[in-house]
């Protein structure tokens, strides 16, 4: 039951729960935990990453999954005869064959009692098909779609999730792009005066998004900024975790980062010219024009990923083209001068 509200909670994998350690929390540098409010973070939860090397083991959690880390403690030390401050290596020990507590409850056996546990409880949806609590990866994708719902920057999920690049995370957006439109498409829309409106459900669909943008509309997609609150990055917006875009700009953003490399390899052979000797790469002006091209790069690698004909928003993809959150060595390639 721990394991799977873990997972519910946080959008964990089944086997990146049941490997945790059995301390897996530690305190957040700095914060006071009495002075945070009710949802927030207070600790930060490290688990065993087993399906991508390299990407992050930690993420932060609020209260709810504390507790119910040291509710499962508490009964593994009973269980164990521990004492009140014993250990073992896991959180999740297997239950048999296991005297020292060195061993993970596997996966298979944790969704073999999942699966009793549906079929006891015999719950179904409207077709009919049995409720299977044994599909717990589907609780990894109500957080993602849930995270982007809410509005969090591609690049904040995809750090959550523990992805390496943001394609894997944008297909939880195109989903929910998609699902927001057919669910919005099925009722029929009706007016003040208890009329169905006589518009095309397509059109109004457009005219409802385009009500939150219209002051925001700019030559290669969305600024997602309130009306309320003004912007001084200048023309920094592939960077910004605000702007947003898709397909149809697509050839716009290609066209930019065309002219974006030609102006660099222009300026590039002109500083070259003028001073014989290259154009630094700390060069203030170039440091900027790079960052600019690696957004685009990933934009563009996030818009090519979509289905033709998708009309999905894609929100912060070039936010990790920005100077200081990549490393360089491991960035795209993109030809300069």
């Amino acid at each position: 039951m721990r394991a799977w509200l873990i997972q519910a909670l946080t959008g964990r994998r089944a086997s990146e729960v049941l490997l945790m350690d059995f301390e897996p929390l530690s305190d957040i540098p700095g914060l006071d935990t009495t002075a945070v409010p009710e949802g927030g973070m207070v600790a930060r939860l490290r688990y065993q990453q087993t399906k991508i090397d390299g990407a992050p083991n930690t993420i932060l959690v609020g209260r709810d999954v504390v507790e119910i880390v040291r509710e499962q403690q508490v009964w593994v030390r009973e269980q164990w005869n521990l004492g009140p401050t014993g250990t073992v290596r896991y959180l999740f020990p297997k239950t048999t064959g296991n005297r020292h507590g060195t061993k993970s409850w596997e996966t298979s056996n944790y969704n073999r009692v999942l699966k009793q546990f549906s079929h006891h409880l015999d719950l179904r949806n409207s077709r009919g098909d049995l409720l299977l609590y044994s599909r717990s990866h589907r609780l990894r994708h109500t957080k993602a779609t849930t995270l982007i719902n809410a509005g969090a920057p591609i690049h904040v999920v995809q750090r959550y999730l523990g992805h390496l690049s943001p394609e894997m995370t944008m297909r939880y957006a195109a989903t929910l792009a998609s699902t927001a439109e057919r669910e919005f498409l099925a009722f029929a829309k009706i007016g003040r005066d208890g009329r169905e409106i006589g518009m095309d459900r397509r059109d109004m669909l457009d005219l409802v998004q385009l009500d939150r943008r219209t002051d925001r509309i700019l030559p290669n997609g969305y600024c997602l900024l309130p009306p309320t609150r003004s912007c001084d990055k200048g023309n920094a917006c592939h960077g910004c975790d605000h702007f947003a875009t898709d397909r149809t700009f697509l050839p716009d953003i290609q066209r930019q980062l065309a002219e974006t490399q030609a102006l660099v390899a222009s300026r590039q052979a002109r500083h070259a010219e003028r001073y014989g000797e290259p154009m630094s790469a700390a060069n203030v002006w170039l440091e900027q024009r790079d960052a600019e091209i690696r957004s685009m790069q990933l934009e563009i690698t996030a818009l090519e990923a979509q289905p033709d004909g998708s009309n999905a928003v894609i929100r912060g993809a070039g936010v990790l083209g920005r100077t200081g959150y990549q490393n360089t060595a491991n960035t795209p390639d993109y030809k300069r001068t």
